[in-house]
């Protein structure tokens, strides 16, 4: 019985921290597109799994004009439409070294980080909700 619910308990687990990410990205990109239809353009399989899940987005299979912004850990060789698109990413390097990356979520030593960059977000044209302005640098 001790094994039985050590199972459910670590399996639960599991399953909550998946459906963590996905709320979290959820809050925040309605937060901040809040006025249309999310497309968003997705390379890595793991968060293409994780926001297929989600019923706020259009998840599309290749950049173009009505993209609304990418997510993922590296955008290399792009057209040029998709290298003027705002930029959400899960690796902070990238997030220090693009200028399109306007924020990133990150898991730094079990815990959640999230920062966005001022800068980006006004190049953009991007309106930060109050609730997420303490994350910004």
């Amino acid at each position: 019985m001790k094994v039985f619910l050590t199972l459910l308990l670590v399996f639960n687990l599991a399953l909550a921290e998946g459906n963590y990410e996905l709320k979290l990205f959820e809050k925040v990109l309605t937060g901040i597109f809040e006025n249309h239809v999310i497309q968003i353009y997705v390379k890595d399989d793991d968060i293409k799994n994780m926001l297929e899940k989600s019923q706020i987005f259009a998840l599309v299979d290749r950049c173009d004009t009505n993209t609304s912004l990418l997510v993922g850990k590296d955008f290399k060789n792009l057209s040029k439409i998709c290298q003027e698109k705002p930029v959400f990413t899960t690796n902070y390097r990238y997030y220090k070294s693009s200028p399109n990356v306007f924020g990133v979520f990150y898991w730094r030593k079990g815990r959640p980080q999230l920062k966005f960059k001022t800068k980006a977000i006004q190049i953009f044209h991007l309106n930060l909700p109050k609730y997420l302005n303490r994350y910004t640098q």
